[in-house]
């Protein structure tokens, strides 16, 4: 009796590390649906992965869905107005090598430097506005995101988690728990 009062330190140790590990696994993993008590939904149900999963999704087809209509936008709160603006002024920022050239008239610099700014300008907002909706059209863009929503598996990522992370994370929280069990198990019988 007198070995397996202090051995009860260990155990106690270890298992307050098991369940803290534990607890992270269910909170990322555990349960995989949503679950309702008496009608009402449960908090942190489905799991963090799975919740995180129906969120990525969702902000996928919401940012695809959003930049077709922006390109249908030509006002001045568009974001693709906005990059095309920034486009503009960044054109015109980086070509000041005119303005080095003295024997040329200021205003045909400037003449040429907004020339050649506006082209870009155009150029971007042709990319922009109708070339990359057409490759999104061409190639289908929802069916790929519905693809990647079925093939990208919570249970193949848990089991990865399983494998490589939860397996070896236990391991080593078991063994500094079971250390400091020993402590307090040596403490108790030094004190005792």
């Amino acid at each position: 009796m007198f070995i397996i009062k202090p051995l009860i330190f260990i155990i106690v140790n270890m298992l307050f590390g098991f369940l803290y590990i534990f607890a992270i696994k269910c909170f990322l993993f555990i349960p995989a649906k949503k679950k309702k008590v008496f009608g009402k939904h449960l908090p942190f149900t489905p799991a963090f992965v799975y919740r995180k999963k129906i969120w990525l999704m969702k902000k996928i087809k919401t940012m695809v869905n959003d930049y077709i209509k922006d390109t249908k936008d030509d006002t001045d709160g568009s974001r693709l107005t906005k990059w095309e603006h920034k486009v503009f002024h960044q054109t015109w920022d980086k070509i000041t090598f005119m303005d080095n050239i003295s024997f040329i008239p200021k205003s045909i610099k400037n003449n040429f430097r907004h020339f050649i700014t506006t082209i870009v300008y155009e150029i971007v907002k042709q990319f922009l506005r109708t070339f990359v909706p057409y490759l999104m059209q061409k190639y289908e863009v929802n069916k790929y995101i519905e693809l990647l929503d079925k093939k990208l598996d919570v249970d193949i990522i848990k089991e990865y988690f399983n494998r490589y992370v939860y397996k070896y994370v236990l391991m080593f929280v078991l063994a500094v728990h079971f250390l400091i069990g020993l402590g307090n198990m040596l403490i108790y019988l030094c004190i005792k």
